[in-house]
């Protein structure tokens, strides 16, 4: 099939290591693995050659470059407040202005291409992939893994609330079938008023030619460490500060050395920890998804830390990447995660936000060597059967072609 994949969001850059990146990149290849051609709707600057894959760029309004070049000034430090949050108005004002340019690029190349159909990764403001297909009678599939005007507002101070709100509501109601990352995802838009009727989950998959055991291997930490790993961007819903507490808590053990691969948000974190236990914890910043394996296959116990949140939503590729690279995991019990790990059995299973707890799982992680190996080999195996991303392309595919069906019955 002819695939035209959109993901017009302006804050997804390929050349990034983070979940939005992987999910991106890692379901281009599993489409072209069964065989399907794709052409690639992005503003990312990333090419053909690292997306492996026909690339259409979807040029920025001349006017954002212009405010953003403005807001990126110096200015004294008593403007700075200010100046942030001219910065979020103008990021915001880029969000809207760029369904302008994203409905000339879906037309153009519509029309050369003639796709299909269109998977589309939502984007915060986003509306032109639904309204433009629809209008064109193109298959469209809308992937929602966040309720991005609530993350907007929660998280990041957004601008234009008012307007993202709007915006996404109209999304959800244009959009024809929606495909969510989680179950819980798909709770929480038929809360929200969306048909249930169209709402259909795909949880996210591991690139199993990218994370596997085999292949180099980078250690942090003194010979004979036992590495507690981490690997995501450093953000409050992430719980580096919860992973913070109980690497503290079970820093008795000598033996224990903490690797941080990313970064974020809470990186003072991280360096306040660093600061305390000299010697004791690696900090690798963000790095390219390419160089991201190699560390995961050095960890001996990957941790998954997340707090008690009120909405999660998640599907946790940093679970799925540890067990395909065979390491054992440690996760909380919130969400998706009881679905990608068996208590004793693929993972460890701890209380969300509770850091006694996570500490308790590490110093016994540390201490069984024959359980940290059962738990790896037995996550790997499911990983194997059960989670590759060349499995759930397969599924957006027969998706695809039942909404076809469906149309024309």
């Amino acid at each position: 099939m002819r695939i035209l994949y959109l993901c017009a969001d302006r804050g997804i850059s390929l050349e990034k290591h983070n979940g939005a990146t992987a999910h991106f990149r890692s379901l281009v290849h599993a489409f072209q693995s069964l065989g399907h051609e794709l052409l690639v709707l992005t503003p990312s600057a990333a090419g053909e050659g690292s997306l492996g894959a026909r690339v259409a760029r979807i040029p920025a309004p001349g006017i954002l470059e212009d405010l953003l070049e403005e807001v990126e000034q110096p200015v004294p430090r008593n403007q700075r407040e200010d100046q942030r949050a001219r910065k979020r108005v103008v990021h915001a004002l880029g969000h809207v202005w760029n369904n302008v340019l994203t409905e000339q690029a879906i037309t153009q190349h519509v029309h050369d291409f003639r796709p299909d159909f269109v998977f589309e990764l939502y984007s915060p403001f986003g509306i032109a992939g639904p309204l433009t297909c629809n209008r064109l009678g193109l298959r469209h599939l809308l992937n929602v893994h966040a309720p991005l005007a609530w993350e907007g507002a929660t998280f990041r101070q957004q601008a234009l609330q008012e307007a993202a709100t709007i915006l996404e509501d109209s999304a959800l109601r244009h959009a024809r079938c929606i495909i969510a990352n989680s179950r819980q995802m798909r709770d929480q838009l038929v809360e929200a008023g969306v048909d249930p009727e169209k709402v259909r989950v795909v949880i996210n998959g591991v690139d199993l030619e990218l994370f596997s055991p085999e292949g180099e291997v980078r250690r942090a930490g003194p010979d004979g460490a036992i590495v507690v790993g981490f690997s995501g961007s450093l953000k409050a819903w992430h719980g580096m500060d919860v992973l913070c507490d109980a690497f503290r808590h079970a820093s008795a053990d000598p033996r224990l050395h903490l690797l941080v691969v990313g970064d974020g948000p809470l990186r003072k974190e991280v360096a306040r920890l660093a600061d305390e236990l000299p010697g004791r914890v690696t900090f690798t910043g963000a790095l390219p998804l390419e160089e991201v394996p190699p560390w995961v296959r050095g960890m001996d116990i990957a941790a998954a830390p997340y707090p008690p949140l009120e909405r999660f939503y998640f599907s946790p590729l940093k679970i799925l990447d540890a067990m395909a690279c065979g390491v054992a995991n440690v996760a909380s019990d919130i969400g998706q995660v009881p679905e990608l790990l068996r208590h004793d059995e693929t993972g460890i299973l701890v209380p969300p936000g509770d850091a006694d707890a996570l500490a308790a799982a590490l110093r016994r992680l540390a201490d069984d060597a024959e359980l940290r190996r059962r738990l790896a080999q037995a996550g790997l195996c499911e990983a194997r059967e059960r989670h590759a991303w060349r499995s759930r392309a397969a599924e957006i595919v027969e998706i695809a072609l039942q909404d076809a069906a469906v149309g024309t019955a």
